[in-house]
């Protein structure tokens, strides 16, 4: 009987969930409310794609904002310079994001641990220091303000409550897709890699080009996400691709639960809603950050998603 009743209870806390997620941004939410839940969204797929690389690859990386400005800055200056549609800019984005996963991975592949984390985080501070020498074409630490609004027909998505259904239905689409990556043969090629690489050499694996291959899939959803980002704030800067950015992207996916996909959309619910929580703190958010990651590690090294986890057990049961 404890056991029906508990699955019950599993069953109508997530149609709540849903119910909530679809009506959060009625008027009487507020604009505030939900522009919060679409900045959780796109965080989201930014998170989750670094997942696929940290999570199931165990390739850690340090620079994952580049990507993600990569992407945003591609889409906003062909939008603005040569009149490209910004659903168009987004998904180059996404692609030429790729490009450059592509060329870091081809060099990093022999290197592990803290010696890649350097390299990641090396090409991060290239990343920014370009976007803001070439000030000719990215107007340098200024930034690029009056970035157009993705287009939407008979939809003004310059409004925020438009907006939360267009990022909800391309969220649930990356996320979707990542999942069903992981699920596949790739997936379970990329965790046993992770789990020892010598031991998938041993038995055929090609693990420099699946080792690539989690760059470049990871790397292409943190370019739409950055594409995604610049059309929705209508502004962007270099301090997008900021190292801080990247352990902030970086904390989501550990304090979430890497390795399961769940677990970071969890962490950046819970990240971005303590930011503004933390906003009057601004210059302590970084040693919370820290503190969360040392508990989860020491207390719940699954994170969140694996405390719900046992949670739900411990219901069931």
């Amino acid at each position: 009987m404890l056991g029906i009743t508990g699955d019950l209870a599993l069953r109508i806390a997530k149609y709540y969930a849903l119910a909530f997620i679809l009506l959060l941004p009625l008027p009487l939410a507020g604009d505030y409310v939900t522009h919060l839940a679409i900045m959780i969204m796109l965080y989201s797929i930014t998170a989750a794609s670094l997942d696929i690389l940290v999570g199931y690859t165990g390739r850690l990386s340090l620079g994952h904002a580049a990507f993600y400005a990569i992407g945003a800055y591609t889409s906003t200056l062909l939008s603005m310079n040569l009149g490209v549609s910004p659903w168009v800019g987004i998904l180059a984005g996404g692609m030429l994001a790729s490009l450059f996963g592509l060329v870091l991975g081809i060099p990093s592949l022999k290197l592990r641990g803290p010696y890649l984390a350097i390299s990641t985080l090396g090409f991060g501070v290239i990343v920014q220091l370009m976007l803001i020498n070439l000030d000719w074409l990215t107007r340098g630490p200024l930034g690029i303000p009056g970035i157009p609004p993705l287009p939407g027909g008979p939809l003004d998505l310059r409004s925020k409550f438009s907006f939360y259904y267009v990022a909800l239905m391309l969220t649930s689409v990356a996320v979707y897709t990542l999942h069903m990556i992981s699920r596949s043969r790739i997936g379970k090629v990329l965790m046993s890699i992770r789990e020892d690489e010598d031991a998938a050499l041993s038995v055929g694996v090609n693990v420099p080009l699946f080792k690539v291959l989690a760059f470049i899939i990871s790397t292409f959803f943190a370019g739409l996400s950055g594409g995604l980002y610049a059309h929705y704030i209508r502004y962007i800067s270099p301090a997008m691709s900021a190292l801080s950015e990247s352990i902030s992207i970086l904390s989501m996916t550990i304090i979430g639960g890497f390795g399961t996909l769940t677990g970071p959309l969890m962490g950046a619910a819970m990240l971005t809603i303590l930011q503004e929580l933390l906003r009057p703190y601004l210059e302590y958010r970084y040693l919370i950050y820290g503190a969360l990651i040392v508990i989860v590690m020491k207390f719940f090294p699954s994170g969140i998603y694996g405390f719900v986890q046992f949670l739900s057990r411990k219901v069931r049961g």
